[in-house]
């Protein structure tokens, strides 16, 4: 019997090597051929994705023609898609009622989903998410008090706010006080209200007390003192970043550019609840993409927590199951395939984790300085199978990974599975 133990070894470690071996992959240089007249595909800061057919669609900003390009599976231009050029992550599901995106306009506060051919079916405008967090007020008056409310309508010399009682209370402008903001040498900063400016320097209410500031203290910035002020007047807004629908059709928006808050709304656009944050459990931020990942049963909601560096997992129902890796290099994007997640790292890498969150590839990965998490490396210093900025991600159907970059120029790399 004994002698049987080092066959079975040989033959785990054989099958072992094997599986390593079938999740290997091969750099494709110069896949996407850019649109006729341009040499590369222009700013890129979205999503990529595949749909049934083998078509990518690139997310590009600001672009008069609109916000997604299409290509054919080997990377041909096709047409362009008239959807809003300020449009960031999205996704493609296909359903019972046909194959749609789902779409995530940062410009424009709202979500859209859309055919194939960019008609609008459905739209999740502003108006739609908790007013708390997409059109809020804060405002300091010059007598120390604060102001909390939603819906900010500014009419001539006054603002009118809705308190969370429901009441309107319509603020004098001329009642609003201004905020001063100081950059010390030290680095440190002070705000306060009421500023008073003399020769030497700001004399403001910090904290409830009368505190002078002076210019010879502060840091400099353009040969002057690091100081600016303000009206007293903080309105938030979305900024959102992804959407995605679940297997049910009920829809699944981010919030990643402000407080990482995830809506989710019902199959015709109707807010059902909200949930993650920056508060506990989930203490999110920069979470700057969601995903459904559809490798369990039920489904779950995958989440790249971008500032924290990890992926996370929730339930459909807004649950926390847990961390499933942290170390990551700012992970942007993901997308699935078998029981693999591809995650594009704005840091640097493109990662492969197994389903049990263990990394099985990395790909494209760059350590030189100056070279990640940033839009503005040129095509010249571009190198093939190494990485700049990646932010968008997909598996195709065969298991091939393409990726798109945060980067002026627009970038999209490809890797086909061995």
């Amino acid at each position: 019997m004994s002698s049987r133990i080092p066959a079975l070894l040989a033959s785990l470690l054989l099958s072992s090597s094997l599986a390593q071996a079938d999740l290997s992959y091969e750099f494709v240089p110069n896949f996407i051929k850019p649109p006729a007249g341009l040499e590369t595909i222009g700013n890129g800061h979205g999503e990529i994705q595949v749909d049934s057919a083998g078509s990518i669609y690139v997310s590009v900003e600001g672009q008069e023609k609109g916000g997604l390009q299409v290509y054919s599976p080997d990377g041909t231009f096709l047409k362009q898609l008239p959807l809003p050029p300020s449009l960031h992550g999205f996704s493609i599901r296909k359903t019972a009622d046909g194959e749609f995106i789902y779409a995530a306009v940062n410009g424009q506060q709202k979500v859209l989903k859309a055919t194939l051919e960019g008609k609008v079916v459905l739209e999740i405008p502003r108006d739609s998410f908790p007013a708390e967090i997409a059109d809020s007020v804060t405002v300091t008056l010059k007598d120390g008090s604060v102001v909390r409310g939603v819906k900010p309508a500014t009419e001539g010399d006054s603002l009118t706010v809705t308190l969370p009682s429901g009441e309107k209370k319509t603020i004098a402008k001329a009642d609003i006080a201004k905020k001063g903001s100081a950059v010390l040498a030290t680095s440190a900063k002070v705000e306060g209200i009421n500023p008073v400016k003399d020769d030497t320097g700001v004399t403001m209410t910090v904290g409830g007390k009368s505190q002078k500031i002076l210019f010879s203290d502060m840091a400099q910035k353009d040969g002057k003192p690091a100081y600016s002020e303000t009206a007293a007047e903080t309105r938030s807004s979305l900024k959102l970043t992804n959407a995605d629908a679940a297997p049910n059709g009920d829809i699944y928006v981010v919030d990643g550019y402000g407080t990482s808050w995830i809506f989710v709304f019902d199959s015709t656009g109707k807010f059902k609840k909200q949930f993650g944050g920056p508060a506990e459990p989930f203490s999110l931020s920069n979470c700057h993409k969601v995903h459904i990942d559809t490798r369990f049963q039920p489904a779950r909601v995958f989440l790249c927590d971008r500032a924290n560096k990890r992926i996370m997992h929730a339930s459909l129902e807004g649950d926390l199951i847990g961390v499933i890796a942290t170390g990551l290099r700012n992970p942007s994007s993901a997308s699935f395939h078998g029981d693999y997640v591809c995650i594009a790292e704005i840091a640097g890498r493109v990662s492969v984790w197994d389903k049990e969150g263990k990394m099985v590839a990395a790909l494209g990965t760059n350590d030189t300085p100056g070279q990640t998490n940033t839009p503005r490396v040129p095509p010249a210093d571009w190198r093939d199978n190494v990485v700049t900025s990646p932010h968008g991600i997909t598996f195709d159907a065969k298991g091939n990974i393409l990726e798109t970059e945060w980067n002026q120029f627009g970038r999209v790399l490809r890797w086909n599975r061995k």
